[in-house]
C-alpha cells in the first residue's frame, strides 16, 4: 500500500536552515567528523521533538555535503539515516523526496563501492514500499539507470531500465546499441536480447517491444547493411510496425519471440526454442534462465516438478 504524505511538522523553520548552515561551514573547514556527529545529534533531538520534517532536511543536506567533499562513510551514513526516517515516518514517494535521494545518489563521485550501492538498494526498498511499484519507484529507477548509461555503467543501467518507465526502455534499447558496438560481442543482438527478455520475464511486452523497435531503429540507422530485410506485422500494441531482419541472430531471435508472444503461438514458439538454441543457451547462462521462465509464463513450458514421493504415496492410499 502507498504510504500517505505525513504533515510538515517541524518544516521550513528558521532554526534548521541556521543549523545547516553552520554545519555546511564546518565541512568546509574540514571539521568532517566533528559535523558528522553533530548532525546525528541534531536529528535525533528534532526526532524527539517531532519534527522528522526538519530532520529529513538536516540529514540530507549533510549527505550531500559530505559526499561532496568526498567523505563517502559519513556521507552514506547520514544518507540511510534518511532513509530510515522516511520509513519510520512513512513519508510518501513524491517529488520532493524523489529529488533528495536522487541529490544523495548524485553526490556519490564513485558509484561503484558498497556504500552506493547499499544506498540505493535501502532507496528502492523505501519506495517499493511506500509507493506504487513493490520493486521499487519506476522514476528513480529510471534516473539512476540514465545515470549509469552515462558512465557506461551497462549491467547496472539495465538493472534500473528494466524496472523503469516507458522512458527507461526506450533508453535501454538505445543502450543495448551503443553496448553492442563495444566489441564485447560479434552478434550484436545479445545485448537487446539480455534488456528485452528481462521485460518479457516481467510480463511487460510493451516495454520488451519498445525497447526492441528503439534498438533496431539506431542499428540501421548506424549500419544499414546489417538490415537483411524487413517484414510487417500488427503486434498487440495496437500500431502497425515491421519485423527487421538482421545479420545478427539473437536480434531476430527477439523480433521473432514478440511477434510470437503477442499471438500466443505455442508451436512456433517450440520450434523457435529449437532454431535458436545455440544462440541462446550457448554463450550466457543469463539469457537460458530468462528464456525458460518466458516459457513457462506464456506457454506453461517450464520445468516439470520432481515427484513428491509421499504426495504420490498418499494419493495411492486415497484412491
Amino acid at each position: 500500500m502507498a504510504a500517505r504524505a505525513r504533515g510538515n511538522r517541524g518544516g521550513g523553520g528558521k532554526g534548521v536552515e541556521e543549523v545547516v548552515t553552520k554545519l555546511k561551514k564546518s565541512v568546509e573547514e574540514g571539521n568532517f567528523y566533528e559535523a558528522h556527529q553533530m548532525y546525528h545529534s541534531v536529528c535525533q533531538r528534532l526526532v524527539t521533538q517531532q519534527k522528522p520534517a526538519d530532520a529529513v532536511t538536516l540529514l540530507y543536506s549533510g549527505a550531500v555535503e559530505l559526499l561532496n567533499a568526498k567523505q563517502i562513510g559519513s556521507g552514506s551514513d547520514l544518507g540511510l539515516r534518511m532513509i530510515d526516517l522516511f520509513e519510520s515516518e512513512k513519508m510518501a514517494v513524491d517529488t520532493e523526496s524523489r529529488k533528495k535521494v536522487l541529490d544523495i545518489f548524485q553526490a556519490f563521485q564513485d558509484r561503484q563501492n558498497t556504500y552506493c550501492e547499499d544506498f540505493v538498494r535501502r532507496s528502492m526498498k523505501w519506495s517499493g514500499g511506500a509507493g506504487e511499484c513493490p520493486t521499487g519507484d519506476q522514476q528513480l529507477h529510471h534516473a539512476m539507470g540514465t545515470r549509469y548509461f552515462k558512465e557506461k555503467e551497462y549491467y547496472n543501467a539495465e538493472h534500473h531500465f528494466a524496472l523503469g518507465t516507458d522512458d527507461s526502455a526506450k533508453a535501454l534499447g538505445r543502450m543495448a546499441f551503443q553496448w553492442s558496438q563495444e566489441g564485447y560481442y560479434e552478434d550484436a543482438g545479445y545485448f537487446i536480447a539480455r534488456g528485452a527478455l528481462a521485460y518479457l520475464a516481467q510480463k511487460k511486452l510493451h516495454k520488451a517491444h519498445l525497447a526492441y523497435t528503439t534498438f533496431v531503429a539506431e542499428l540501421a540507422a548506424a549500419n544499414p547493411d546489417d538490415v537483411d530485410s524487413i517484414i510487417p506485422f500488427n503486434p498487440t500494441t495496437g500500431t502497425n510496425d515491421n519485423l527487421t531482419m538482421t545479420k545478427h541472430s539473437l536480434s531476430n531471435f527477439i523480433g521473432i519471440l514478440l511477434f510470437i508472444v503477442q499471438r500466443d503461438g505455442k508451436d512456433e514458439f517450440l520450434r523457435l526454442m529449437q532454431e535458436y538454441k545455440p544462440e541462446v543457451y550457448g554463450f550466457d547462462p543469463y539469457l537460458a534462465q530468462l528464456f525458460e521462465r518466458i516459457a513457462g509464463i506464456y506457454f506453461g513450458l517450464g520445468p516439470k516438478k520432481q515427484p513428491n514421493p509421499m504426495a504420490e504415496l498418499m494419493k495411492m492410499f486415497s484412491g
